[in-house]
C-alpha cells in the first residue's frame, strides 16, 4: 500500500482539471497499473480496498455541497458524528399526528420545555456499483474522474430516493393534505398553480424540485396558455427558448434534480422523471429533517467470473418527514416519460 496522504493529493489534483499537470497524468495511470495491473495479474486485495476507500472518501467531499445545495431547499440538513444522537424541534404549527422516519422504527417523542422533541435515529442506507478495472487502465485520467462522480451522484439519489419513499407514505396517510397532492394525466398549468397556491399560504415563494423533463412539462405551457402566454416577459422568453434549465413556472422556482441515465441506450434513470415536490418558501420548519452521521464508507469484492470491481457504499443517516403540510407532491402519469 502507497502513502494515503500522497495519494489524497494526487486524486485532488487529477479530478480538478485546471490542476492536473501532465505529470500527475502519468503518476495516476502507473498507481492505477499498480493497483490492477496490465490484465496479466489479479488485483492486490489491499490495494484495491485503499484505491476504494479514496474513491469513496474524494467522492464523499465532491458530494457534501451537492447534498447540501439539493436538500437544504426541502430540509433542514445537518451532519454529526456518527457516535453522536442529535435531537431536534418539532414544528409547532404541524397538524401532522405522526413522524413518518425512514428507518421504520416508532418514533420517540420527548416534550422539554414546553416543545416536542425527537431524537434523529440513523438508519443506514446502501447503494451499489462495480466498474471494469480495464476502464481504468486504458484511460485511466477519465475514467477515474467518471467512477468518482458516479459515487458522488449516488449520494445525493440515495437520500432523493428515501424522500420520495417517504411522501409516497405520507400521501397515503393523509399526513401531506389532499390539497397539496395532484395526479393525473396531461396534467395542465392549473392544476400545477393550484398546489402553487395552497403551499404560497405560508409565505414566500414555493420551490418545485423535479427532473428537467417535469419542468419542461409546466414551463412550456407558459408560452401556449391563452392567459400566461400574454403576460411574458421578454426575460422569461428568452428563459424558455434557450435556458437548459428553465427556472421560473408562474410564481414558483423550479429546481432540476440530478437525475443522470444509468444505461449506454439512454433508457433509464435512477429516479422518476414525470414525479415532482413543491416546498412551501415562507416556513423556517422545512418539512423533511436529515441528520447525517459520519461520512459514506464502503465494502469491495471482485467477481470471480467476470472479474468486476464490487462496491457496497453505506451512509448513516435520519431521515424524517415532520411537517407534511409543507410540502406538495405532482406527479403526471400519462404525458412526460424518457
Amino acid at each position: 500500500m502507497l502513502d494515503n496522504s500522497k495519494l489524497k493529493g494526487l486524486f485532488s489534483r487529477v479530478l480538478n482539471s485546471a490542476e492536473t499537470t501532465n505529470q500527475d497524468e502519468k503518476d495516476i495511470k502507473e498507481y492505477i497499473v499498480k493497483v490492477f495491473g496490465d490484465g496479466s495479474v489479479t488485483p492486490d486485495p489491499s490495494m484495491l480496498h485503499q484505491f476504494n476507500n479514496l474513491v469513496v472518501q474524494k467522492a464523499d467531499e465532491i458530494a457534501k455541497p451537492m447534498v447540501t445545495n439539493m436538500l437544504t431547499l426541502m430540509a433542514n440538513f445537518k451532519t454529526s458524528a456518527i457516535d453522536t444522537l442529535v435531537q431536534y424541534d418539532l414544528p409547532k404549527k404541524s397538524k401532522a399526528k405522526v413522524v413518518w422516519a425512514a428507518n421504520g422504527s416508532g418514533v420517540d417523542l420527548v416534550r422539554v420545555e414546553g416543545k416536542a422533541k425527537k431524537i434523529a435515529v440513523p438508519a443506514k442506507f446502501q447503494t451499489g456499483f462495480y466498474y471494469e478495472p480495464l476502464d481504468l487502465v486504458r484511460d485511466s485520467v477519465d475514467a477515474f474522474r467518471a467512477l468518482v462522480s458516479d459515487v458522488a451522484n449516488a449520494k445525493v439519489r440515495l437520500y432523493m430516493t428515501e424522500i420520495s419513499r417517504l411522501t409516497k407514505q405520507a400521501i397515503a396517510s393523509s399526513a401531506i393534505p389532499s390539497p397539496n397532492v395532484k395526479v393525473g394525466n396531461s396534467l395542465v398549468l392549473a392544476d400545477y398553480n393550484k398546489v402553487a397556491s395552497t403551499l404560497a399560504r405560508y409565505g414566500g415563494r414555493p420551490l418545485f424540485i423535479a427532473d428537467t423533463l417535469l419542468i419542461d412539462h409546466f414551463a412550456m405551457q407558459q408560452a401556449s396558455d391563452s392567459t400566461y402566454s400574454k403576460l411574458l416577459t421578454e426575460g422569461l422568453k428568452e428563459e424558455l427558448l434557450t435556458s437548459l434549465n428553465p427556472s421560473t413556472i408562474g410564481r414558483t422556482t423550479a429546481v432540476n434534480l440530478v437525475n443522470p441515465f444509468l444505461d449506454e441506450t439512454n433508457s433509464s434513470v435512477e429516479l422518476p422523471v414525470n414525479v415532482g415536490y413543491m416546498f412551501a418558501g415562507g416556513v423556517s420548519q422545512k418539512p423533511f429533517q436529515i441528520v447525517e452521521y459520519g461520512g459514506m464508507r464502503q465494502i469491495t469484492e471482485q467477481d470471480m467470473e467476470d472479474e468486476r470491481v464490487k462496491i457496497k457504499i453505506y451512509q448513516e443517516a435520519a431521515i424524517d418527514l415532520v411537517f407534511g403540510e409543507a410540502i406538495g407532491y405532482i406527479e403526471e402519469q400519462a404525458a412526460v416519460s424518457l
